[in-house]
């Protein structure tokens, strides 16, 4: 039986940034993924890197440091992220209910010290020369940036491979060593193995395999469907999401069209560095149902139309969907479990995953390594959602 100081279940975006700290701080890593390295959400999303879509308060004060390590990132993981600094974020309002409760938002989250603001139609459309004219206004953070999640998570990988990682791949974990009170390894269809510390990073998949240890945790999976057209001309620099996007993921309870709330129907687009536009906008609770619906992509090709007009003579390549691991309270779980030393959460980032990834990465090995990290984390424990019998 093998023995390494840290294992790490998961080789999404998550697992491999925590491997790849672990690893720099000279700890022996393995980490275990049941498919393939960035077979998750990771390879299923886009790749927004900005401050306007995350929540107020604790994880847009976590997105802000995050988003920071964005700028050295490739260079010190030694491979192009395809990282565009700078891209600009524009959020198209369509009317004054959906500006005044963007207006709200935008106060809260300007206290984190970031640079959002409400604009007018005609400022939106000198961004974006495309958009639709027919807009109240929009939400534009002119510093949001845009990265490719796939060539971020392989960065990750083969930079902790470098540094000694083991990545093992097709391989289920089956269960958990558990000893006096400790987790102390995994049991994986390929056999047992051994270490001081656990993480469990499986994203969509966390709250089952948390299961495994024996605990509870409500991270469950949230379908997101895409579209990816064919490579076009330059056509969009900014990430766009309409104002519904934040207006589901922030004050779901506030949309009364039944269809659009089952649906979580609103509208993501950025165009790639080869020309292809990758359109979202779907947040479905289906449990593991992973197939493309023809009602999800009618809503969500619909709203690109309503938006950016010309796009209704664009071809579409392929539609694919992915899953995104939510928490009832929308912040991800980071740290220890009380009731099961040497057991760690890093999982249910949601729609944030991509930009939380570094910052994730770094505080919890900080925090498996030392014992505490550099930035407070507490209101991101897993603890909060246990009973109080554990």
């Amino acid at each position: 039986m093998r023995m390494y100081d840290v294992i790490v279940v998961g080789g999404g975006i998550i697992g491999c940034s925590v491997a790849w700290q672990l690893s720099k701080l000279e700890k022996k890593v393995l980490v275990i993924e049941r498919t393939d390295v960035a077979s998750g959400s990771a390879g299923a999303t886009d790749g927004v890197v900005g401050y306007h879509t995350k929540k107020p308060g604790v994880q847009l004060d976590l997105a802000v440091q995050s988003i920071e390590m964005f700028k050295t990132l490739g260079q010190e993981l030694g491979m192009d992220v395809e990282y565009e600094l700078n891209a600009g974020g524009l959020q198209p309002v369509e009317d004054k209910e959906q500006w005044d409760m963007l207006s709200a938002m935008v106060e809260e989250q300007r206290k984190s010290g970031v640079d959002i603001r409400m604009i007018s139609a005609e400022e939106a459309c000198a961004i974006e020369p495309n958009l639709s004219k027919d807009i109240y206004g929009a939400l534009y953070s002119p510093t949001s940036g845009k990265v490719n999640p796939l060539n971020l998570t392989v960065a990750y990988a083969r930079a902790a491979k470098k540094l000694g990682a083991e990545i093992m791949t097709n391989t289920e974990v089956t269960g958990f060593i558990i000893e006096d009170g400790r987790c102390k390894g995994v049991m994986t269809s390929k056999g047992e193995f051994r270490a001081d510390a656990v993480v469990n990073a499986c994203g969509s998949w966390a709250g089952k395999v948390a299961k495994l240890a024996g605990l509870d945790l409500p991270i469950k999976p949230r379908k997101g469907q895409l579209a990816v057209t064919e490579p076009i001309g330059p056509y969009l620099k900014a990430t766009v999401q309409c104002a519904r996007y934040n207006v589901i993921k922030f004050r779901p309870e506030t949309i009364k069209d039944q269809t659009v709330l089952k649906l979580g129907a609103s509208l993501s687009i950025e165009q790639t560095e080869n020309g292809g536009l990758i359109i979202g906008g779907t947040r479905e609770f289906v449990d593991y149902e992973g197939e493309n619906t023809f009602e999800g992509i009618e809503a969500m090709m619909q709203r690109a139309v309503r938006f950016f007009p010309a796009l209704k003579d664009v071809s579409v390549i392929r539609f694919f969907s992915g899953f995104r691991p939510y928490t009832p309270d929308g912040l991800s779980l980071m740290g220890e479990v009380k009731t099961l030393p040497g057991f760690y959460m890093a999982a249910g980032h949601e729609g944030d995953g991509i930009a939380l990834s570094p910052i994730t990465g770094k505080l919890m090995a900080e925090l498996i390594v030392y014992g505490k990290c550099s930035y407070d984390i507490s209101d991101f424990s897993p603890n909060r959602f246990l009973t109080e019998e554990g």
